[in-house]
């Protein structure tokens, strides 16, 4: 579960309030270009590093064989990546994650960070400084030290007697994280020493490693899929056979045709998949009692929307963790009340994190306290993005009936908050 990211001088985030806390459902509200969308590349930049890849492919973008593209970089490149704030020498930003890992990996808090130095054009991103801390051991699982040569970077491990460098037989590239490159070293001097180290980083990078960033796209929705693919994709890909696959549970199958009966005005009575296609592909009809079908291509966007939520989080394999942008595209605003309670049931028992931006004041207002704390503000204050945990407003919790947020929200209230507090912390 990820418990809180830190960002120090990444995007419009400078070192002050550039830390968001996550809990299992944290609504984002700001005004457009406040800086809600570099949380998700903050949150995207964590998850390229859990995947292997090198620092320019995190930022940049990562192809396979066959020119497919398998990973779109981070939005603005090299270029955009360092709040520079007026000093063009500024190459260097900071981002810190904690985690609480698995039970099965000892249920202890990992704190992991890296400082990334894009330098300029003449030369690759590289690796300034990273770090490692699981639970209370009072040392870091690894850090960086010195460069040691072009390229290359020495790095200590923990050692319970010393922190003696890993010798010449070990060397690391300063192009990519250490975190997954002492995962491949052998174990042939010191085993015991890199074991230990694997065991924890491979243990952090599970706790990092689900995560999805769906950008729904109705077209992709409607698409028929082959039946069998279990995975939405992050357009909405395989949204009709995912669907399928819940509707094999015939309780499963009738939670979600509730769902969509309270969701839209449809008198829906069952959801079937005929075949399509001389593939085989299957598509998703809606079948009213009265016997009328309603196509996935004739489906209304907020439905096949809602349908994308559902498949993502109650499908056989969900993710740990999802972001979705402008999570209430398409829902209107009297059914919101449908999306929080899918978002807080499917949360609820701590497999699932779910974080989203949005501009619906209508949202805000269905949400419990906890979920309303786990909520947080992002602003701007000058030239820099700042970020206040609904927690963190003092007055929030003073204003008569403040489970209705969102009429605060729509009022602008936040916002003049946030401006007060900062006067006053002046």
């Amino acid at each position: 579960m990820i418990q809180e990211l830190k960002m120090r001088n990444f995007k419009s985030f400078a070192a002050q309030r550039g830390t968001i806390r996550l809990g299992g459902l944290s609504l984002i509200i700001g005004t457009n270009a406040s800086g809600k969308s570099n949380i998700r590349d903050g949150l995207r930049f964590i998850h390229g590093i859990s995947r292997g890849y090198s620092i320019a492919e995190i930022i940049g973008e990562k192809y396979v064989e066959g020119g497919v593209l398998q990973w779109k970089g981070i939005r603005g490149g090299v270029k955009e990546t360092v709040l520079r704030n007026g000093n063009a020498n500024d190459t260097k930003f900071t981002i810190e994650v904690k985690t609480k890992l698995p039970e099965t990996d000892g249920g202890g808090i990992a704190t992991y960070s890296i400082t990334v130095d894009v330098g300029d054009k003449t030369r690759t991103p590289t690796v300034a400084n990273e770090a490692l801390r699981i639970g209370t051991n009072d040392r870091e699982t690894f850090q960086w030290k010195n460069q040691t040569g072009p390229g290359q970077m020495e790095v200590y491990l923990r050692r319970w007697s010393s922190r003696k460098a890993l010798g010449p037989g070990y060397p690391m590239r300063n192009d990519r994280p250490a975190l997954t490159q002492i995962i491949e070293l052998e174990a042939s001097i010191e085993p015991e020493v890199i074991i230990e180290a694997q065991k924890e980083c491979r243990a952090f990078l599970r706790s990092i490693t689900s995560m999805r960033f769906l950008d729904l796209d109705p077209q992709a929705l409607r698409r028929p899929a082959i039946a069998g693919q279990t995975i939405l994709g992050d357009k909405g890909e395989n949204l009709s056979s995912v669907l399928q696959a819940i509707c094999s549970d015939a309780n499963s199958k009738e939670a979600l045709i509730e769902w969509t009966r309270e969701l839209t005005p449809l008198d829906v009575g069952d959801m079937k998949f005929p075949e399509v296609s001389l593939e085989g592909k299957v598509q998703l009809q809606i079948v009213e009692t009265g016997g009328r079908e309603i196509s996935a291509e004739s489906a209304s966007d907020g439905t096949l929307r809602f349908l994308a939520f559902a498949a993502a989080l109650l499908g056989t394999d969900p993710a740990r963790f999802y972001f979705f942008e402008e999570i209430e595209n398409g829902i209107h605003p009297n059914r919101a009340h449908l999306l929080i309670n899918l978002l807080r049931n499917s949360t609820r028992k701590g497999g699932i994190q779910v974080a989203g931006t949005t501009h619906s004041p209508a949202l805000l207002n269905f949400l419990d306290e906890p979920s309303l704390r786990d909520a947080s503000l992002v602003y701007r204050a000058g030239t820099v993005s700042k970020i206040r945990s609904f927690g963190d407003i003092p007055a929030l919790w003073q204003v008569a009936g403040n489970s209705r947020a969102g009429e605060l929200h729509g009022s602008g209230w936040f916002e003049n908050a946030a401006a007060f507090l900062e006067a006053e912390e002046k």
